[in-house]
Formats: C-alpha cells, sequence, structure tokens
C-alpha cells in the first residue's frame, strides 16, 4: 500500500509501515531486531553462571529468534489459509509454529545446557505467540476487506 498522492493521477507514491514490514528489507529488519533482543536477553539470563556459556547461548538464541522471525510470517499464512474460517483459523497456526519454535529452542538450548534454560526459552516464545495471534488476526481483517462488497 502507499500513501500520499499526487497532483496529476490521485495516485499513492510512498510505502506504508504494512508494505515495509512484508518487504524484505523489512524482514531482515525484524530479524536482526529478534536476534538482538533475544539474543541479548539470553546472555543476560545466563550471564550469572559463566560469561563465556552466557555468550554461547545469547548467539544460540539470537540466531534462533532471528531465523524462526523469518519463517514464522509465511508459515502463518500459509496455515491460515489452509484453514476453515473460526477459532482455529486464527488459534491453530499460532499453536503450531510456537509448538516447533519451543521445541527447537529447548533441544538447542538443553545440548548446549544452558543454565537458565527457563529463563531463556519462555519469553521470547511468549512473545512469537503473541506475535503469530496478531498475524493471523492481520490476514483475517485483510480477507474481511476484501471480501467486502
Amino acid at each position: 500500500k502507499l500513501t500520499g498522492r499526487t497532483a496529476a493521477t490521485g495516485t499513492s507514491m510512498q510505502p506504508t509501515a504494512a508494505s515495509f514490514a512484508n518487504s524484505l528489507a523489512g524482514r531482515l529488519l525484524a530479524a536482526a531486531l529478534a536476534f538482538a533482543l533475544w539474543g541479548g536477553w539470553a546472555l543476560l539470563a545466563n550471564w550469572s553462571s559463566d560469561p563465556q556459556h552466557a555468550m554461547i547461548a545469547g548467539l544460540l538464541q539470537g540466531t534462533a529468534s532471528a531465523l524462526m522471525t523469518l519463517v514464522m510470517a509465511i508459515a502463518a499464512k500459509a496455515l491460515f489459509y489452509r484453514l476453515p474460517a473460526g477459532a482455529a483459523r486464527l488459534l491453530l497456526p499460532a499453536v503450531l509454529i510456537v509448538s516447533a519454535s519451543f521445541t527447537l529452542l529447548y533441544l538447542v538450548h538443553s545440548w548446549h545446557q544452558t543454565h537458565a534454560l527457563w529463563q531463556t526459552i519462555v519469553p521470547p516464545t511468549s512473545l512469537a505467540f503473541i506475535y503469530c495471534l496478531f498475524l493471523c488476526l492481520r490476514l483475517q481483517r485483510e480477507q474481511l476487506c476484501n471480501e467486502a462488497p
């Protein structure tokens, strides 16, 4: 979507926040922010045990969060359009995606023997669930707008 109008045609010229968020640059920015936020969180959550171990936990969490951020929107959209309308269409994509990401995080941090395992993975998992719900609600709203006469 574009905002702003040209005098001659009345067409839009500037990208909106929604179009930026769906662009490659927007997705890469979101992934970089996820890396910094959740990698930093894992570093802080594990710092008291051993700084070197905490650094590795931060890198693992940051990398996993960045990759999952890139995949999450694509997966939510794909699942959303394959499910029948209703509550399942809103909830099931979030439940499935977050279950898979939580399992991945649990396995990676267990393998690394992350000391503050639950403090490391519960906050990003909770926010991922909320984000997936938001994505599905946005998809539903877009679909309803497109179906309106």
